[in-house]
């Protein structure tokens, strides 16, 4: 929620902000789709099609602004929304990923 010029009170919406869409791997050997807020580090939500990626973008922000705090969010968008399509993750970056998470899991006991 940010306080708006009059007083009332603005519930933050993901339209509001530019968006990276990216196909990833999935942990069941298919593809699944990964929207994620620029600006908001870890502000993600994955699905199986646009649709559902997008819905959970929803309660990702919220989730995101409850931990990291409405001051950290980037600038909203005044004109239009930017959606940025990205290739698809490859098998050498997903394979990369795992790895520094297994690293992650291994330091952490």
């Amino acid at each position: 929620m940010i306080n708006g010029r009059s007083g009332e009170i603005h519930i933050v919406q993901p339209e509001e902000f530019s968006w990276s869409v990216r196909r990833v791997p999935n942990w069941l050997g298919g593809t699944e789709f990964m929207f994620e807020i620029i600006g908001a580090d870890g502000c993600v939500s994955f699905g199986d099609t646009i649709y559902e990626a997008k819905r959970g973008l929803k309660e990702s922000l919220q989730l995101w602004i409850r931990t990291n705090g409405e001051q950290l969010l980037p600038d909203t968008n005044d004109g239009g929304q930017l959606i940025y399509l990205e290739t698809d993750m490859n098998e050498e970056e997903f394979q990369y990923i795992n790895t520094e998470l297994k690293m992650l899991q291994e330091k952490q006991g």
